[in-house]
C-alpha cells in the first residue's frame, strides 16, 4: 500500500489551490455544521459523486477542524497521481491482501488526536442522484479495531445551480454516535437519513 506523506510545500499549495478553485468554479460555498469539536481523532465519512470530493473534505477541515488530513483513495487512482500522496492521500486496494494493511494503517492514523481521516464508503464514484447510498464495510472494520475514542462525522456534499451560471456548493456536517455496537446497517441508515434531510432542506430553500 501507499502510505500518506505530508510535504509542507504540497500541503500549503493545495490549501490555497483549493480556495482558488472554489472561487473560480462555485458561486458560493455554504457549510452547515452542528458538530462540536471534541479534540479527538476524527473519521470523516462522505458521499462520493465527483473528483472534487477529496477537495471538499480538505476545505471543510481547513475551515472547521484544523486537523492533519488524510484521504483514503483506491490505489489504482492514487498511483497515477502521486502528488496527492504528498498532501495526505493514502491507498487501499480492494479484493487484495493489502486491504487489511490499509485498515490497520488507518487505525494507526486515528490513534493520534491531531489526525483526520476521510473515507468514501461507497467505494467508487456514483451519481449524486443515487439514493439510498450503499456502504462497503471499510469504516466498520476500521472502527471495530480501534482502542481509542474517535469522533465520527458525516459529510454530505450537494451541488445546485438554481438560477445562476455557477453552482452553489453546500457541505453539511453532522456527528454520528454509533453507541456501543458499530453496525454497518445502522451507520448506512443514519447517513441516508442525514442525506435525505439535507436534500429536503436544499429543495425547500431553492
Amino acid at each position: 500500500m501507499i502510505k500518506a506523506r505530508h510535504h509542507r510545500f504540497y500541503v500549503t499549495f493545495f490549501k490555497y489551490y483549493i480556495r482558488f478553485m472554489f472561487r473560480r468554479h462555485f458561486r458560493k460555498v455554504l457549510i452547515k455544521s452542528t458538530v462540536q469539536d471534541r479534540n479527538s481523532p476524527m473519521l470523516l465519512i462522505g458521499n462520493h459523486f465527483s473528483w472534487w470530493d477529496g477537495f471538499f473534505a480538505s476545505y471543510l477541515n481547513d475551515r472547521l477542524f484544523g486537523r492533519r488530513i488524510h484521504v483514503m483513495m483506491l490505489e489504482e487512482q492514487l498511483r497515477p497521481r502521486m502528488f496527492l500522496n504528498k498532501a495526505g492521500a493514502f491507498s487501499i486496494k480492494k479484493q487484495s491482501h493489502q486491504t487489511m494493511e490499509s485498515i490497520r494503517y488507518t487505525r494507526e492514523i486515528l490513534s493520534e488526536p491531531e489526525n483526520l481521516v476521510t473515507v468514501f464508503p461507497q467505494g467508487s464514484i456514483h451519481s449524486m442522484f443515487d439514493f439510498p447510498v450503499h456502504f462497503e464495510k471499510g469504516p466498520v472494520k476500521i472502527l471495530r479495531g480501534l482502542e481509542n475514542q474517535v469522533q465520527i462525522v458525516f459529510m454530505v456534499a450537494l451541488v445546485d445551480y438554481f438560477s445562476h451560471p455557477k453552482p452553489t456548493l453546500t457541505l453539511g456536517v453532522r456527528e454520528y454516535d454509533p453507541g456501543e455496537a458499530i453496525e454497518l446497517e445502522d451507520m448506512q441508515k443514519a447517513f441516508n437519513d442525514y442525506l435525505h434531510d439535507m436534500i429536503r432542506e436544499q429543495k425547500n430553500h431553492g
